[in-house]
């Protein structure tokens, strides 16, 4: 009869720390795939939401759309079956027709549309620069898309370095989402400012009647996805696509500032 052989407790031991060491290794790299992973849909959804933008221009007369087209609908506060406000999503849909494209899968933060659940339709992770002309127009509202009624959005023969301006980015916060409006940033400096958090840390506002709106910036990797006129996108690090700070120094100087629509400041 032959003698059964067995494994001895230190081969075991041996073995069980070779398969934590390999999954110590392993896991991190697994981590990283997913979010390369995950970047990719997201910079596949801002291309075609950017492939959208170009076929409003040609729809519209050559102008941007906007970030806001319209009053507040404050008949549907509490009721979900209906837009409260027509936004840059819906000037835009009809040339998309999906809603997941909105979202960005690694935008983990919760919408919320103080009207409980079924409120929201489907979250936003992206925001266009805007735009506001006169006093504000260098300053802080250097952007693309108006918001304001009184404002109109740049005109594509206005955009003077249509591959050097950025005109969408991401912006993730619980107040985003289809049944209100792709949320916004009135200061575009706010794109850029150091100061401002980067996912996962957030600030947070009012909202539903206590500070309960998270805002952060999405990022990936250390990196931001930028849209840019000419449709197609780059990952950036959101403190270099503008010269800070962007003062009255900056601006006389001409200094970079990859969002204004004036090639005045498209600078490598």
């Amino acid at each position: 009869m032959k003698k059964r052989v067995a494994f001895t407790l230190i081969e075991l031991l041996v073995v069980i720390a070779i398969i934590a060491i390999l999954a110590a290794i392993l896991f991190p790299v697994f981590a990283q795939a997913k979010a390369a992973a995950k970047k990719i849909t997201c910079v596949s959804n801002h291309k075609q939401i950017l492939l959208a933008t170009q076929m409003y221009l040609t729809d519209f007369d050559d102008k941007f759309h906007r970030i806001r087209n319209g009053a507040f609908n404050s008949a549907c506060s509490n009721d979900i079956t209906c837009d409260q406000v027509i936004g840059a999503e819906d000037m835009l849909m009809p040339y998309i027709k999906n809603q997941g494209i909105w979202k960005c899968p690694s935008d983990p933060v919760v919408r919320d549309d103080c009207t409980g659940p079924g409120g929201t339709w489907f979250d936003i992770s992206y925001s266009f620069t805007h735009h506001q002309g006169g006093t504000y127009e260098d300053t802080d509202t250097f952007g693309t898309c108006a918001y304001y009624e009184t404002e109109d959005s740049v005109n594509g023969s206005q955009m003077g370095a249509p591959a050097g301006t950025i005109i969408m980015y991401e912006l993730w916060t619980s107040i985003s989402y289809g049944r209100y409006q792709s949320y916004w940033r009135w200061n575009n400096r706010d794109i850029a400012n150091p100061a401002w958090p980067d996912y996962p840390q957030y600030i947070t506002i009012n909202w539903c009647g206590q500070s309960n709106e998270k805002i952060t910036m999405g990022i990936h990797q250390s990196q931001m996805n930028f849209g840019f006129a000419d449709g197609h996108v780059k990952s950036l690090k959101r403190t270099s696509i503008m010269q800070w700070p962007w003062d009255a120094a900056a601006i006389a100087a001409g200094a970079k500032n990859l969002i204004h629509f004036s090639d005045r400041f498209q600078k490598s």
